[in-house]
């Protein structure tokens, strides 16, 4: 949820982000794989009994007995995300590197679309590199991004230490 949370302060509070980096972003519904929200929207705190995301909840939540709750926040949500139009996409004006694994829950093909919005997808050699890069990890997951370290240091380190894209 962290790259809807960042896209919609993208989108509201541009003075407030220098640089956006998203992981696993849809902008929309259909950037899920289909099925994916079905059987998401249904998840009950009981199925994640055990998984890494019920347990790193526990290590590091002040009240980790409200884990049903986040459960429970989390499928409401899932339910009613409607996402953003090209046009709010569009919006965002700070650089974006968006990051998404080759077999991860967001089609590969929707973080592309994404990477247009955004101002990628051109030939850099020829009209300059866009203010949005996009970066799809070979043999990844959702949940085997985390454990992409140190491929995903060396990128975001060079992105937010790069200068800021010139307007065009």
């Amino acid at each position: 949820m962290g790259a809807g949370v960042a896209t919609q302060i993208g989108i509201e509070r541009p003075e407030l982000v220098r640089k956006l980096i998203l992981a696993s972003p849809a902008y929309s519904r259909d950037g899920f794989h289909p099925g994916l929200l079905d059987g998401i929207e249904n998840v009950k705190p009981e199925d994640l009994a055990g998984s890494p995301w019920q347990e790193e909840y526990a290590r590091i939540a002040p009240r980790p007995e409200d884990w049903s709750t986040l459960v429970a926040k989390t499928t409401q949500h899932d339910r009613e995300f409607v996402g953003w139009s090209d046009e709010a996409i569009r919006s965002i004006r700070a650089p974006t590197l968006i990051i998404v694994g080759d077999s991860d829950i967001v089609r590969p093909e929707h973080a592309v679309e994404l990477f247009r919005l955004l101002g990628g997808g051109v030939a850099g050699d020829l009209v300059g590199l866009p203010r949005s890069q996009l970066a799809v990890l070979p043999g990844t997951t959702h949940e085997t991004l985390m454990h992409r370290a140190e491929w995903l240091v060396s990128m975001i380190d060079a992105f937010l230490d790069a200068p800021m894209p010139v307007a065009r």
